[in-house]
């Protein structure tokens, strides 16, 4: 006999369904990588010196924001921030501190296991909870690498994950060091992750940065840090020609051609595991690399080489492909996303915002006027001369044309760039008479910013101006 209609929908109705089959509960890969800056793909910058098949892949399926920034360049503050949802001064992680984070700041894990995720961490940690502590970060299911580790190590595990049977969403992060590697391969040193070749001759290398000089009336701290950085042996660039800076920046290339192939591993297995069709996969770095750009070299500093990262969404069917010029703070906005995607309530205390509105329609839809990140320069040595190793703090502003920065150490202080016109970042206009009123409201925005959210260390830097 043939079920009446209404009892079959009924028993739709009864069946449980799991979590993972639930459309409103997708799974989620969330890739990161270590000092990668946003433009070094080939699918952004050609491939005559790169080639990054999986990156541009990921690119070409989903939405690459291409103004998103660390919130703070340097790894452990812009992970503790990423892996939380709050800012650098939220958390109290301004440098490569081993600083506890405070306890009422919930980890990702621990949000998405509560909320029935199966969770699972592979590769670099540089969160700080300790990896023992499972509690309270919520992976339940871990493979960190000691020290910065080593890529090729990361696709085996997490592919075993993926493979796993279960009745539940996953959120399943793979932490890959890669291009980080390019430190101690300018230091003569060998890298986890084992050698990528000799460097070749630097006429066979890519060219030096356009931006190679300091910037036009760049502010004094900026100019003492870098003073200050060329007086430690943890930056050997003082005395590279652009020669060697092409050299380095061949290697830098390489290291991140040899991530896209690890990362490539783990998406082939989602792919064939049939698990792409409900999985926000979701690709950023902590921070970039300035490789020689304004002759500075790794990260911590305001320049977009060092701040801006790759950021790319990818959901078959809930993101439409696309690259977009909406402002994206990683660090506040990345958690908040991941929620909303997986129908879960953003908790009042992230300032961040969630992208989805942003990947269903990239060009509608409303979204902020600026965003702001920080900085904390403790890395340098003691430059000649001076009696003291300097130690800098700053706020950037980034709205849609311009980028201001303000910091508490030196006399000339700030900078304002017309990134529109100077993309690249080459001369300073703080001083400027015509940018007067540009100047006047970015300051503006900044305080507007720091009343928002009690970044009280915002406003001290900005008194001090």
């Amino acid at each position: 006999m043939t079920r009446p209609l209404s009892l079959f929908i009924l028993a739709l109705l009864a069946y449980p369904f799991s979590a993972a089959e639930s459309p409103s509960k997708p799974n989620i890969l969330f890739i990161i990588t270590d000092q990668h800056f946003a433009d070094a793909m080939s699918g952004t910058m050609g491939s005559k010196y790169i080639d990054t098949p999986h990156f541009d892949a990921l690119a070409k399926s989903g939405i690459r924001f291409d103004r998103a920034y660390a919130p703070n360049p340097i790894c452990k503050p812009a992970r503790n921030s990423i892996f939380t949802g709050h800012y650098p001064f939220e958390t109290g992680i301004q440098s490569n501190t081993s600083k506890k984070l405070p306890e009422q700041l919930i980890c990702m894990g621990k949000h998405f296991k509560d909320a029935g995720y199966d969770t699972g961490y592979f590769g670099k940690w540089h969160i700080n909870i300790k990896k023992e502590d499972s509690a309270r970060h919520g992976f339940d299911q871990t493979g960190v690498l000691k020290g910065n580790g080593a890529d090729h190590l990361i696709p085996e595990p997490a592919i075993a994950f993926l493979k796993q049977k279960r009745d539940k969403p996953f959120l399943l992060v793979t932490s890959f060091t890669s291009p980080h590697d390019i430190c101690q391969m300018v230091r003569g040193e060998k890298i986890p992750g084992g050698a990528v070749g000799a460097f070749p001759d630097p006429e066979d290398c890519p060219p030096a940065p356009i931006n190679f000089a300091p910037p036009i009336d760049e502010t004094d701290s900026m100019a003492l840090m870098r003073r200050s950085y060329h007086a430690t042996s943890t930056f050997p660039v003082a005395d590279f020609d652009k020669a060697k800076w092409r050299q380095m920046r061949w290697g830098y290339y390489r290291l991140i051609e040899r991530s896209d192939r690890e990362i490539g591993k783990v998406l082939t297995a989602l792919k064939e595991a049939g698990l792409d069709k409900n999985t926000l996969v979701i690709f950023t770095a902590d921070h970039g690399d300035c490789t020689g750009a304004h002759r500075f070299a790794q990260k911590t500093v305001f320049y977009d080489e060092s701040a801006r990262v790759p950021f790319i969404l990818s959901y078959p069917g809930k993101v439409s492909p696309n690259t977009t010029t909406k402002l994206v703070n990683v660090g506040i906005d990345t958690f908040a996303t991941m929620l909303d995607f997986a129908g879960l309530q953003i908790p009042p205390s992230f300032k961040g915002r969630s992208l989805k509105p942003v990947c269903k329609n990239p060009t509608s839809a409303d979204w902020r006027e600026y965003i702001v990140i920080s900085n904390h320069m403790v890395q340098g040595g003691l430059p000649e001369g001076e009696s003291e190793k300097p130690e800098c703090r700053g706020r950037m502003v980034r709205t849609e044309d311009f980028k201001y920065a303000v910091y508490d150490l030196g006399k000339h202080r700030e900078s304002l760039v017309h990134m529109k016109y100077d993309p690249y970042e080459m001369q300073n206009l703080a001083r400027n008479p015509e940018y007067k009123r540009e100047l006047k409201r970015h300051r503006t925005l900044l305080r507007k910013y720091a009343e928002d959210t009690g970044d009280t260390e915002a406003v001290e830097i900005l008194d001090l101006r």
